[in-house]
């Protein structure tokens, strides 16, 4: 196989290039067994280095964030032994974060999205998740007009899939 080289670029080394084709696996390997709050942590690392992010761009963020936890309850759900992790993350590996969340949803015996989640919102996330499809392999962009409305919905759909699996626990009030 042979690599196009840009002027300026060195072509990788061989153990360079193992290293990068090796590299997806291993974290995808990572991902399947890391648990849900620890998947939150990165999700959360990510996002907060997304704050700059924009439009088009926040959008396929923000979609896939709530795409990787709902696969992480999927996979780590009660019930189910770490031991098969992997090739339970490899059995939703091409599942949508539609069908994700709808997931989690009946496995924590929640109502079905639209009466979970508030129906404008989940109506706009379906949409959001269609839109980060598009993003990404169709190589184009949403109007700016239309980012904060499908931004929006995909965060709410993200703090309720947290707050249903309790990953933020937040202290009660005494009083």
């Amino acid at each position: 196989m042979r690599i196009p080289q840009r002027p300026g670029v060195p072509l990788p080394t061989l153990r360079c290039m193992n290293e990068l084709l090796a590299h997806p696996d291993e974290l995808q390997r990572a991902y399947a067994m890391a648990t849900p709050a620890a998947r939150l942590r990165v999700i959360k690392q990510r996002l907060a280095s997304a704050n700059g992010e924009m439009g088009s761009t926040r959008l396929v963020t923000m979609v896939s964030a709530v795409e990787a936890l709902a696969r992480s309850l999927v996979v780590h759900s009660a019930g189910r032994p770490a031991s098969t992790a992997e090739m339970r993350h490899r059995q939703f590996r091409a599942t949508g974060p539609v069908e994700l969340v709808e997931e989690v949803l009946r496995l924590r015996g929640a109502a079905k999205a639209l009466e979970h989640f508030e129906q404008d919102t989940w109506e706009l996330f379906e949409v959001a998740a269609r839109y980060r499809d598009l993003i990404v392999h169709e190589c184009t962009y949403v109007g700016p007009d239309r980012h904060p409305y499908l931004i929006a919905a995909a965060e709410a759909v993200l703090r309720g899939l947290i707050e249903l699996a309790g990953l933020e626990v937040r202290p009660k009030a005494v009083g």
